[in-house]
């Protein structure tokens, strides 16, 4: 549900923003207003349109807008992935060097034991004591303790070689192991984007020629209100509804549980979850009629068995606490906006991305963008 604190911004068309953002209020503002006077003038068009035509149009912008997100997803999965292939390359290039010389070793052992054997000499202390003369045997005794530290020295170093090799396998495996998760994240975030983009089609289908240059407008000028909308928007929304109709807690004891394993991973979360984008930000919403971020959540966590407590605050005792650094896809990420504590919760998606229900309906979002980041209170992880 949408619990969300922070320090609260003082709100109003002269009011200063919070402080911790780092813009001056009279920027904002006026940015503000002039985006909102081309988005009011857009939408004021796309309201004449049947109730339906209206609808679809603003799941397509929210659509629009999780599109780029994921499609920014994927742009940073695929530099990552360019540079493990790289330090990959590398490691295997090293192992080549570490076998070659491993070769080497080998070869070098092997003729020192043919040079030395070739004749039928049993044993070393058969060529020593086949000498004919004290001189002979000094010179026969001196070339076999060359021999045997030279063995010895060869044994060792092959002996550290193997271990080079075998830590050398280890890391090429961890690599590939790395690459084929992050392939798998890859494909499912370009899978989550084809979905969108065909359901934004079927959706921008239902305009005609004229109010599809008018949507495609909207959605630019949407993109820009909201950018800047959201800094203020938010929290007076949240902060308004919270005082005039606060949501009591309800479902299972808010205490702390350990992550659990479900069918299909947190991929099955994340596919299920992203079935609601476009569906709009209710107030206490709780079904796919209209969510609000912590019924958004509870929903989701429902369909594979993991049962929520009602409000953000109280999801944010639930399960195990994760650093940021060590965030996974299907960990519940909260953040502190119009109030103290977890007033704010989503889904993390992997790569700074989270779905979540906020007032501009269900949308995947970027949670380094100036909004969310200097808002972000930590995560609990419930699925492993």
């Amino acid at each position: 549900m949408k619990k969300k604190f922070t320090k609260i911004i003082c709100l109003g068309i002269a009011g200063t923003l919070l402080s911790v953002y780092p813009v001056q209020a009279n920027s904002l503002q006026d940015q503000l207003q002039q985006y909102k006077s081309q988005y009011n003038q857009l939408n004021s068009q796309l309201e004449g349109q049947k109730q339906q035509v209206s609808s679809a149009s603003a799941q397509a912008i929210a659509l629009q807008q999780s599109i780029q997100t994921l499609n920014d997803n994927i742009a940073a999965y695929q530099k990552e992935l360019n540079q493990e292939q790289k330090d990959l390359k590398a490691l295997e290039e090293k192992q080549k060097e570490l076998e070659k010389k491993r070769q080497d070793h080998v070869d070098a052992l092997g003729q020192y034991l043919r040079t030395n054997y070739e004749e039928g000499v049993s044993s070393y202390l058969q060529v020593v004591f086949q000498a004919t003369s004290l001189s002979d045997f000094l010179t026969r005794l001196d070339n076999v303790s060359t021999i045997v530290n030279t063995y010895g020295r060869l044994q060792q170093e092959l002996s550290q070689i193997n271990q080079d090799l075998s830590s050398q396998q280890a890391q090429i495996q961890e690599k590939s192991n790395s690459l084929e998760e992050m392939i798998q994240a890859k494909t499912q975030s370009q899978k989550t984007v084809q979905a969108a983009l065909i359901k934004q089609k079927t959706l921008v289908s239902q305009l005609s020629a004229e109010q599809k240059s008018t949507y495609q407008s909207a959605v630019n000028a949407k993109s820009n209100v909201d950018r800047v909308d959201r800094l203020i928007a938010q929290q007076e929304m949240e902060a308004r509804l919270a005082a005039q109709s606060p949501i009591s807690d309800s479902g299972t004891s808010s205490s702390a549980s350990e992550p659990v394993v479900i069918s299909g991973g947190a991929q099955e979360l994340l596919s299920y979850a992203s079935q609601f984008l476009g569906t709009p930000y209710v107030w206490g919403g709780t079904s796919p009629s209209g969510f609000d971020c912590s019924g958004f959540t509870q929903y989701v966590f429902r369909h594979v068995g993991i049962n929520l407590t009602r409000t953000s605050q109280s999801q944010f005792n639930q399960g195990t606490a994760v650093s940021r650094s060590n965030l996974k896809p299907g960990d519940l990420v909260f953040f502190t906006t119009y109030g103290s504590g977890a007033t704010h919760v989503g889904i993390y998606a992997g790569n700074n991305t989270m779905i979540d229900s906020s007032n501009g309906g269900v949308t995947y979002e970027n949670m380094n963008n100036s909004y969310w980041a200097p808002r972000y209170l930590g995560a609990r992880r419930l699925i492993n």
